[in-house]
């Protein structure tokens, strides 16, 4: 009788949502065949705001314990695919309690950079600036942790913490593939302050927990580096403040890729896939002599009126490859959003990256501009959140 009382008490909810967004582009200085390139206008899926549909749920437990779960779907919505490498639940897929002491999650889900990300461009740009962000390796526009658990603290005047452990999953050696990550915000009034810390050791493609792991493991060499070594080591912090109409924001971050090494320089391996160039690339982010990336980013969103906002930044990335000259990377990025409703914006966005002494890593992961040194895109499109 007590247990069958203790369920009419409990109360639960389950909510569906998502996000659809569609946008119009053009990207001049794209590599076709050989080292010719030529321009594209295609309708695009997620530019600003990542397509998806969720289920969410939460029930009370009582004496102040909630069970919640959350499975979140990314397609494209161009062609209807799924995202995330056809993962079905790719964005997230997480379960836990939260209470009085913080929240536990387990499942798949991003560490705490993703949340500091919200302070830089990301929260205004989404993917427009993953790009020129070391290929998002800094994990400020979000990157997924499998296999993993979470604990975030509960609010403290303003600060919240987070750790995350995500298991490699390789039977004999519990090293391989594993990844972890720790960092806080502070919120207070008009100030936002983050800064978190994330690391990853090479594993097996199939059971490392880091999803971005096979593009941090550069100098996955086998006949010198194994299963278990740290592959990546990136840190962020950022900060934001609300001046009346108008927020500032700057940030600053670190990756470091542990396994690099020297190479003699190859043009052949410079070829472009859908991921942006092969892995055997050099002088690009991410290829096996990439050492080391810093990247500022600076912005500001202006109020223009109540459904009207400008937006603005510009990051500068300097890339370190093994006893090669450094090489870098600039862009910039303008645009507007124009509330609709409260669950639809319009927007247009023009965005421009350079490239010195090295491989412009493109404005999208599908467009690279080959040996070209600049690249340019104008989009504009519409989101509805539901």
């Amino acid at each position: 009788m007590s247990v069958f009382t203790a369920s009419a008490h409990a109360q639960s909810s389950v909510t569906i949502y998502g996000a659809v967004d569609a946008s119009l582009s053009y990207t001049n200085k794209i590599i076709t065949s050989g080292q010719k390139t030529g321009s594209l206008v295609a309708l695009d899926s997620g530019l600003l705001k990542g397509s998806r549909l969720g289920v969410k749920g939460v029930e009370d437990l009582g004496g102040g314990l909630k069970a919640l779960f959350t499975i979140e779907n990314g397609f494209n919505l161009d062609t209807g695919e799924a995202g995330q490498k056809g993962v079905m639940w790719g964005r997230q897929s997480t379960v836990g309690l939260a209470g009085n002491f913080g929240t536990v999650l387990a499942g798949r889900q991003k560490d705490v950079l993703d949340d500091i990300g919200s302070i830089t461009s990301a929260g205004d740009f989404g993917g427009v600036v993953s790009r020129v962000h070391s290929l998002n390796l800094d994990r400020t526009n979000g990157e997924r942790v499998n296999n993993s658990i979470r604990y975030n603290t509960p609010d403290l005047h303003g600060f919240t913490g987070s750790v995350i452990y995500g298991f490699g999953e390789e039977a004999g050696n519990g090293g391989s593939g594993q990844s972890f990550g720790l960092g806080g915000m502070y919120a207070n009034g008009p100030l936002n302050i983050g800064l978190g810390y994330f690391q990853s050791k090479m594993g097996d493609a199939k059971t490392a927990s880091d999803v971005n792991g096979a593009a941090a493991c550069n100098g996955n060499d086998v006949t010198k580096n194994k299963n278990g070594d740290v592959c990546l080591r990136t840190w962020t912090l950022a900060t934001a403040y609300q001046f009346g109409p108008v927020k500032v924001y700057g940030a600053y971050s670190s990756v470091k890729l542990p396994l690099a090494r020297d190479g003699k320089f190859n043009p052949t391996l410079l070829k472009p896939n859908s991921y942006g160039f092969e892995p055997g690339s050099n002088y690009v982010i991410g290829g096996f002599n990439n050492e080391s990336t810093s990247t500022w980013d600076l912005g500001a969103k202006y109020s223009l009126a109540p459904a009207v906002s400008l937006i603005g930044s510009v990051q500068f990335t300097r890339a370190k490859f093994v006893k090669k000259d450094d090489g870098r990377l600039t862009q910039f990025s303008l645009g507007a959003k124009y509330d609709l409703s409260k669950r639809t914006t319009a927007y247009t966005v023009v965005t421009h990256l350079r490239s010195a002494d090295m491989y412009n890593v493109g404005l999208a992961k599908d467009r690279v501009p080959g040996i070209d040194r600049s690249q340019t895109a104008v989009s504009a499109g519409v989101i509805h959140s539901f």
